[in-house]
């Protein structure tokens, strides 16, 4: 009786999951082909990000059986919840827009850049999702999440992010727009084999628990040194920094409702939050420096 019950909140709590993912996906997606001239572009994007990402999963499953979802997922492809394929997309595109707001749109390292976005991001919702039961992997690592895993999906959001930066570039020729489907997925399978014969294989172990939180931290309080240096929080839009807050809150309660979780995962989890919080606070004050400036010319 116990495990019935069990296994029925884990249904729940997925089908939950899968509709707040796919709500929040939804908004944004609607939200950028409305208020975009180039919005029947970013919706052909979107679709040909979700089939690459379908396939890049599938095959990696398929030939390396590395990771398995939990069979609590509604709806599936093949060996991928349907939500898992749409909601990739949205986390590349979000990537690519945070990373064009900070280095400027068009900027040659914005690719680059959305991919270490990606890394983060990729690095905290393996790790949370794991940890909720939401899949599983077969090899050790970052809160048994390997390394591999997480470089490998930040080596495909880097590769759909040159694309699409390439395509609005050169307006959107059709050998790009099938190369969106192909090169992608090529060129992960190929990061993965590299990656994996050439390091992981010999290196791929357990890493200690409170390194990885330590390491989190000096990262993070590396960042929001930074930020605060160079007010880097001036140049990102607000409804960028809210959606992402948004999509981060919901993956903390997915950690609250685990009981099961470490201290040290918790710690390594909450390091994510102060980088994005100063951006945040950086938004506020500029704004209110406006808003004092512009009280000053009145009054004067």
């Amino acid at each position: 009786m116990g495990c019935r019950r069990s296994a029925g909140l884990r249904v729940v709590k997925v089908f939950l999951f899968e509709i707040i993912i796919i709500s929040i996906t939804a908004i944004y997606v609607v939200m950028f082909t409305v208020s975009r001239p180039d919005g029947g572009h970013f919706l052909l994007w979107i679709v040909l990000v979700a089939t690459s990402a379908w396939i890049t999963e599938e095959t990696c499953i398929r030939l390396y059986s590395f990771y398995s979802y939990s069979q609590s997922w509604r709806i599936f492809l093949n060996h991928i919840p349907l939500t898992v394929i749409v909601v990739w997309p949205a986390i590349i595109h979000c990537a690519w827009d945070l990373a064009s707001q900070l280095l400027g749109y068009g900027h040659r390292l914005v690719p680059l850049a959305a991919g270490s976005i990606v890394l983060v991001d990729a690095a905290f919702i393996e790790t949370v999702s794991v940890a909720s039961g939401l899949w599983t992997w077969q090899e050790p690592g970052v809160f048994n999440v390997p390394l591999i895993g997480i470089l490998g999906w930040a080596c495909f959001a880097f590769l759909c992010a040159f694309l699409y930066e390439e395509g609005r570039r050169r307006n959107y020729p059709f050998w790009i727009i099938l190369l969106v489907i192909v090169l992608p997925t090529i060129g992960t399978h190929l990061f993965l084999l590299a990656s994996w014969w050439g390091l992981f294989r010999w290196v791929n172990d357990s890493k200690e628990a409170n390194l990885i939180a330590t390491t989190a931290w000096v990262i993070s309080i590396g960042l929001v040194f930074v930020f605060f240096r160079f007010r880097i929080g001036i140049r990102v839009k607000k409804s960028t920094l809210l959606l992402r807050l948004l999509a981060a809150l919901f993956f903390f309660t997915l950690l609250i409702f685990n009981a099961a979780c470490s201290v040290c995962f918790i710690l390594f989890v909450a390091a994510f939050a102060p980088p994005y919080l100063t951006l945040m606070a950086q938004q506020y004050l500029a704004r209110h420096e406006r808003q004092t400036a512009r009280y000053k010319v009145r009054s004067e």
